[in-house]
Order: structure tokens, then sequence, then C-alpha cells
């Protein structure tokens, strides 16, 4: 069952700050608050990117951590759905093995399209890796969902780099309603 976040009760003289009902609204805002949805999940194998200025979805194929169970790493391993309704900070991290010519880039899609201020772009330059990091603030109904997206012009296919500090990484927290 999907987690709302809870409302904090409002008092009109003569009621009493009962245990219930700390628990009911203080209490459980506390442990919302201290406990909010939040993922991150990332890349273990190399995926193929055709060279081409359209965006390819990236899989994310193992997770460190999904409070609310948002994404599957067996179906639509790239999308991390929205659990519960809010404004979240989402960041994504993509890697790019050595190769010449043209540029790369990561971006964020919601819902397939890309919100201001979510994608950064690398000129091409040879014999060094490259890993782009992009993030973003959004609002997010419940349902929504949030894409790593790459693309490359280098003119062939290029498989992403796989790498613990450089990515392929995708990380959402909720921050407030």
């Amino acid at each position: 069952m999907a987690r709302t976040v809870p409302v904090m009760a409002t008092e009109v003289p003569g009621n009493f700050n009962t245990a219930a009902l700390n628990n009911a609204n203080v209490k459980a805002l506390g442990d919302f608050l201290t406990n909010p949805p939040r993922f991150k999940g990332y890349a273990t194998t190399t995926q193929s990117v055709g060279s081409t200025t359209n965006v390819t979805a990236i899989n994310l194929d193992s997770e460190l951590y999904d409070s609310d169970g948002g994404h599957s790493t067996v179906t639509s391993t790239s999308r991390y759905v929205v659990q519960v309704a809010g404004t979240y900070d989402i960041t994504g991290c993509l890697a790019w093995p050595s190769t010449s010519g043209g540029n790369r880039g990561a971006g964020l899609n919601i819902n397939g399209a890309s919100p201001n201020g979510s994608i950064s772009q690398l000129a091409g330059f040879v014999g060094n890796s490259w890993s782009v990091t992009v993030s973003t603030t959004v609002q997010c109904a419940v349902g929504d969902y949030i894409e790593l997206v790459g693309w490359q012009t280098s003119g062939g296919a290029i498989a992403t780099a796989v790498t613990p500090a450089l990515g392929p990484t995708l990380t959402v927290t909720w921050r407030s309603i």
C-alpha cells in the first residue's frame, strides 16, 4: 500500500493532546520525515547507445535502496515510479568510455519528457573516459515515472561505462509536499 504524507493535527480550544493524537499526527510525521521516499539504482552491465540526438533510457539492474518499491530490477528497469506525491530532488550520473569524436550527454526525463534544467552535455575529446552528471528538482504525482537518459553523437554505437564511482546511477529523494 502506498504511503501518504501525514498531516499535522490542528488544535482547537478544549481538545487535549492525548497519546493517541500525538502518535497519530506528530509521531507519524516525524517517522515519515526521518524515512522519506528515496531510491538509488545503478547499472552493473553496459548498455549500447546508438549515435543519435534521440535519448536512450538507461537500464538500472541493481538498487542500493528503494524505500517504497518504486523500481523493478525485472521489468521497465529504467523507470522509478513515484509512490508518494511531492517535490523530489533527482540526480543522475552517466559514464562513457574513452572514444573519439562527437558529444556525450545525460538527462532526466519525467514521463518521457525533459523538465527545465535537466540535461547536460559534454563536447567530444579523445583519450579519457567521460562522466556526465545532471540534477533537478521537480514536482511529481503518484504514478509519474523518472528515468536517466543518455545520448551520444560519435558516429557509431557506444556502450555506457559501468564504474562504481561514475555510474550509471539514478538517485531520487522526496523533499516536500
